[in-house]
């Protein structure tokens, strides 16, 4: 391990390099999206929502908040986000 406990390429598994493999085309539209809309992330919640769901189904990853509220739902999965011009994300973006 390097300081601060970030570890060395090729001394273990990097998640990165697994994303890249098996989710690159979901990884790009959520980045191109992101570099589109001035880094705000609630413009790109679809893009999101599909890089997700293939880092979950392909990897066994899944996003979790930290001190979230257990009772509500996440923001990243909000079907109307509270800060968003949009009233609705479509689908089949």
């Amino acid at each position: 391990m390097q300081a601060g406990g970030v570890l060395m390429k090729g001394k273990q598994p990097n998640r990165l390099d697994d994303i890249t493999k098996n989710c690159l085309d979901e990884f790009r539209r959520h980045w191109e999206c992101l570099e589109d809309n001035n880094q705000q992330l609630w413009q790109c919640r679809t893009a999101e929502w599909k890089l997700n769901g293939c880092v979950f189904d392909k990897l066994g990853l899944e996003k979790t908040l930290p001190g979230a509220p257990k009772d509500e739902p996440p923001v990243h999965l909000l079907k109307r986000q509270i800060y968003s011009r949009q009233k609705y994300f479509k689908e089949d973006e």
